[in-house]
This record gives C-alpha cells, structure tokens and sequence, in this order.
C-alpha cells in the first residue's frame, strides 16, 4: 500500500508534477520504504501497488456540528444546511462529507471545494493511478485527542514544519500556521469555562506560538510524542473515516471497469468449468481406452514374439512387416508373419483382410486379382527357406478371388 501526501497546491494538468511525499507499508502495517517523488515515477517503480492520498489541512475544512439523533441517511442531507453558516462558499460549490458521530449528538463532517477535488483525481488518473481513497490529512489524528481542552504539539508533517497540530476534546483536530496558532488558541480558551481552561504543550513553549496565558489557564508540559506513525496506521484502515470518495466522486474512482462485466465473467467462468469437466472426463475416458489397446498390443507381442523383448511393440511389429527387424527364426509367429508379408509386398494389389495365428503357424486371409496371382503368392513362399504353406481355401468373386493360406515352418 502506498500513502500520498498531496502538496498544498492543485495538481494543473500539463505543469509538471510536483513531489509527494509518500510511504509504502506492508500487509501487517509496517513500513517498507519512503520518499519523495511524482506520481508518474511512483506509478513506474509501484505500478502493482494500492494507493491512497492525504488532503492537506489547508484545503479540507473539519467541523463538528450538533444533528438531532435520525437516521444516517437524513443526517447526510441535514448536514450541509447545519454547515451553511460555518463556511464561505456556495453549497453547491462544496462537497460535504459526513464523518463519524461523536458524543452528545454531534457529528463530525468535512468539507472541499470541487475544483481541488477535481484537479487531484486528474491528477492521478493521467499519472495511471487507480485512487483508493481520499483522506483529510488532519482527521488522521482525531484518536490522539486529549479527553479535556487542548493539546498543541508541531506539525509531524515532512512539508509543514511550520505549522502546528492543535487536538481538541471538543473539536475536529486542526493544523495551523505558528503565526496564527495563539490568536486561535486564545479565542477557544477564552470561550471555555473557567475550570475547562486547560492547555498541554508537547514539544512547545507558550513564548514559541505567542501566547499569553492568564492565570485561570491550567497548563501542563509533556514531551514531544510520534504522532506522525500512528496517523499513518489510520490511513492503512480497511474503512478509514472521512474518505472523499463518495457522493459525485464515488463512480469515477469507484469501482474498477472489470466489474460491470462481473455478470459476464462469472457465466464464462461457470461455462468453462463445465466445459473442463467434460473434457476431464473425456480425457479419463480416452485415457482408459489408450490404456486398454496398449495392454492388447503388449499380449499380441508376447503371443507372437515369445523370445523377443518388448520394447516398443507397435515399431517392432512395423519393423518386423517391412522386413527391417532382426527375429529370431524359432521366436513364435513373428518369423512366419515376416515371410509371408516380404513376399506380399511384391503383390501390390492383394489385400489382407484378416490374420489369426498361435506358437506354430499363421493363417492369413487375403483377396487377390485372380487365381494366377494366388499361385504366385504360394509358389514364392515355398520357396523360402524353413517355410511351408498351404491353401486351405479359396473362392472366386465379382472384385477377384479370396483366399486362406496357412503358413507354417518347415516340418510343423
């Protein structure tokens, strides 16, 4: 996850980009890396990550208003009515956003001008970001807040120094410039009851922010504490309060493109798995019979071939009728298989129709041209040494004439 901090002034399309300060965290919320750089070089060495981006506090205002106990739904459309004297501009040019309810029926808002927002989301979609979520920079400190009056400490921002991070029990936290820090903490002091007068400094002196103090002001001292790391956890929460992103904002940086076509996707993904299925189970079908032809080829081989090693059955067999094998002559019918195919293969026009054969000989049937091709066959295979036919049937057709040889050693 990456975390933008967003520079003070808009982002103008075409001017070159400014630096961002930015963090990169891990799943479990520990920091990888930070730096400084533009939104186009981040996209370059982060393309694979989420991002999300802080609002500075000088563009988003944070109020809290009193609403009386309704719905959220009516709570959001009071809102800006309930605002529409704590701000300068036109409603219609603001976009409110609704926060978190806090005690005593007060509910915490905040408000931006839409060119701002507008200019950022540019921004970052010419720059190839998918924003996941605009956060006012200020509101990430509103646990930090003390239970009674103010806490004032320096700003823990990279890029404001000079300002100063005021936290309130009874205010939205703010950061302010130093030279107007002690006008504003006078004036709420001053609105204060005397016995709620109470001011803590971290890190700061009363002289530093030009504050005179009166007596009735109860102020404390404490060391300057990290305020910057846990700002940023709360910048890591899967529903962080007071994302911009919502309202007009919320479809354009909504939900990513892919996810009108979800209905579509889910069919195809539902027709692909039943087409895998099938063919899962054409497979395991095909795969069966395969293994059932091997099986019958390997018994053919060691019936015929009883001395012969098995290596490749369909390659020997093919070896063995184009004469290319070395057999033994006493290894089953494979010899006798052997001599009757060498010499059909001087008879281009006989064809073999059937082969059944055991230990000792092999009966072929077989059609030829005519009777004088048939006597040619036998009289070639008598001539053969250690072989012997004979014809054990023979009959006349319209296409030629078929006939049965058996074809046996010598003396069998």
């Amino acid at each position: 996850m990456l975390i933008v901090l967003l520079p003070e002034q808009p982002l103008v399309t075409g001017a070159a980009e400014p630096a961002l300060y930015w963090w990169r965290f891990e799943r479990d919320g520990s920091t990888l890396d930070s730096g400084r750089d533009g939104l186009s070089a981040l996209r370059q060495r982060f393309a694979s990550e989420r991002i999300r981006a802080l609002v500075p506090a000088s563009t988003v205002n944070l109020f809290r208003v009193r609403l009386p106990a309704q719905r959220a739904a009516a709570a959001r459309v009071a809102l800006p009515y309930a605002l529409e004297d704590l701000v300068s501009q036109e409603l219609d040019e603001l976009h409110v956003v609704m926060g978190p309810r806090r005690a005593e029926g007060h509910v915490s808002a905040a408000v931006v001008s839409h060119t701002p927002m507008q200019s950022w989301l540019n921004g970052f979609r010419e720059a190839g970001w998918r924003l996941e979520a605009l956060l006012p920079q200020a509101a990430l400190h509103v646990d930090e807040s003390p239970e009674q009056a103010l806490l004032i400490m320096p700003s823990p921002w990279p890029q404001q120094t000079d300002q100063v991070l005021v936290l309130s029990a009874i205010e939205e936290p703010v950061l302010l410039d130093r030279s107007l820090a002690g006008i504003w903490v006078s004036r709420r002091l001053a609105a204060m009851e005397a016995s709620a007068q109470k001011l803590t400094l971290s890190g700061l002196t009363a002289d530093e922010l030009g504050l005179t103090l009166p007596e009735t002001v109860e102020l404390q001292q404490q060391p300057m504490r990290d305020q910057l790391t846990p700002a940023l956890q709360q910048a890591l929460r899967n529903s962080p309060p007071f994302n911009l992103l919502c309202g007009p904002y919320a479809v354009s940086m909504g939900a990513p493109p892919w996810r009108k076509l979800r209905p579509v996707l889910i069919a195809a993904g539902v027709l692909l798995a039943l087409g895998l299925g099938w063919l899962g189970g054409e497979r395991m079908i095909l795969s069966q019979e395969r293994d059932s032809l091997r099986a019958e080829i390997d018994r053919l081989f060691d019936r015929g071939m009883p001395n012969s090693r098995r290596d490749d059955p369909v390659m020997q067999f093919r070896q063995i009728i184009q004469g290319g094998a070395q057999i033994n002559p006493d290894s089953g019918i494979g010899p006798l298989m052997h001599a009757f195919f060498v010499v059909l293969k001087k008879h281009q026009n006989a064809q073999v129709t059937q082969v059944r054969g055991n230990l000792d000989n092999v009966e072929v049937e077989l059609k030829v041209v005519s009777f004088s091709e048939l006597e040619a066959i036998r009289a070639e295979l008598s001539a053969l040494p250690g072989i012997s036919e004979n014809l054990e049937g023979a009959d006349s057709e319209n296409e030629g004439v078929s006939a049965r040889i058996k074809v046996q050693r010598s003396g069998s």
